[in-house]
């Protein structure tokens, strides 16, 4: 037999995979949060279900993100190796590559001219937010 873990983030369909496991038992699925465009935690606890013939499969509570909690906003950039070359053409020593005009930023210029990918420079701006607003918790 097997055991399978359907783990990931908060909305992503884990649930929703499961449902089309199973006969005759339906998991409760939600929509996505309209504020904040993720999932809404709907599963809260882990649970194991019986596919037959020695199988089960796992569902989890989906999270948010798997960032370290001890990464602060300012140190946040050096976890992007891709943005190191274009770091240099910065204006400032102190660029976060966030609310600076692009002028003044190689790492924004980059990603305009295709050099960085447009997708990482996104993650980096939602988990510097996503620190930004955590640290505000503690």
């Amino acid at each position: 037999g097997k055991t399978t873990v359907f783990s990931g983030p908060s909305g992503v369909g884990k649930s929703s995979m499961i449902n089309l496991l199973l006969e005759d038992r339906r998991m409760e699925t939600g929509s996505l949060s309209e504020k904040i465009k993720r999932g809404k935690n709907t599963t809260r606890h882990a649970e194991f279900f019986s596919l037959g013939e020695d199988s089960y499969v796992l569902d989890t509570p989906g999270f948010t993100s798997l960032f370290p909690p001890d990464i602060s906003p300012e140190n946040l950039r050096y976890f992007y190796p891709e943005f190191e070359e274009y770091r240099q053409s910065c204006r400032y020593n102190t660029c976060y590559h966030l609310g600076e005009k692009k002028q003044d930023c190689g790492v924004k210029q980059a990603v305009e001219k295709g050099e960085i990918a447009p997708e990482r420079y996104e993650s980096y701006k939602s988990l510097y937010q996503e620190i930004v607003e955590e640290r505000k918790n503690y």
